[in-house]
């Protein structure tokens, strides 16, 4: 696998371990100390994943996370402290694709890099058992799941920006339609990992998926809550070839 990744920590053993390892793997690697270099770094070059380390000493990883989602659609990778659990939930919470606690192994932050960049650069398919070719789009209550592109748009034609955990996330309960998909299968969606009680991954990407759509006129919400269970899609499916 390929890709082009920018790290973002202040400690410069880190920032080297990280790109020699990557690089090693088949990745362009770019290493930013903080937000002013990453800003630097963006506005010049194509980047696929950034892994954004939140402990930074002298900014707020949160703060830098917030405006990277408010003027970039790439993927994000936080990095957090094991002592650090609100900064992590609320790291998912303003968008972030996935976590990884610090101290880490670096094949388990490959692995979820891997993951997240998979999820971006591959189009999802549904395909009933009558259609033989692969789907184009749905149609959910008005909503356009473009399933090529990997996008959402709203009722009145507007682009929804979301971030690959909340679009695998929609797919799978679109597939499932009429059906409760348990928070165990939606994590596996989303993060490629089982998921346990003290996790609140999914429940904060199924958050953030509903506000947004909310949020468009049209929104009607067609995710609902299966208490205890997890969540399901109660809406008829209209398949675009």
């Amino acid at each position: 696998m390929t890709g082009s990744i920018l790290i973002v920590d202040d400690e410069p053993q880190m920032r080297t371990t990280l790109v020699r390892y990557l690089t090693s793997e088949g990745f362009t690697v770019v290493a930013a100390s903080n937000g002013s270099e990453m800003n630097t770094i963006l506005s010049g070059a194509t980047i696929d994943l950034v892994v954004l380390d939140l402990g930074l000493r002298n900014e707020t990883g949160l703060d830098l996370l917030r405006k990277l989602r408010e003027t970039q659609d790439l993927a994000v990778v936080i990095l957090t402290g094991k002592s650090d659990p609100i900064d992590r939930v609320v790291g998912l919470e303003l968008g972030a694709d996935d976590y990884v606690t610090k101290p880490f192994l670096n094949r388990e932050l490959l692995a979820r890099i891997k993951a997240v960049i998979r999820r971006v650069k591959s189009g999802a398919a549904i395909k009933p058992q009558q259609v033989s070719e692969p789907l184009k789009a749905v149609f959910v209550n008005g909503w356009r799941i473009d399933l090529i592109a990997r996008t959402l748009t709203s009722p009145d034609q507007q682009p929804v920006i979301l971030t690959s955990a909340e679009y695998d996330i929609l797919v799978e309960l679109v597939e499932n339609a009429g059906k409760t998909v348990d928070r165990n299968r939606l994590m596996e969606v989303a993060h490629r990992r089982s998921w346990t009680q003290s996790d609140r991954s999914v429940d904060i990407h199924v958050h953030n998926l509903r506000k947004k759509m909310a949020a468009f006129a049209g929104g009607s919400n067609i995710i609902v809550a299966m208490r205890n269970v997890g969540y399901m899609v109660a809406a008829e499916i209209l398949p675009q070839m």
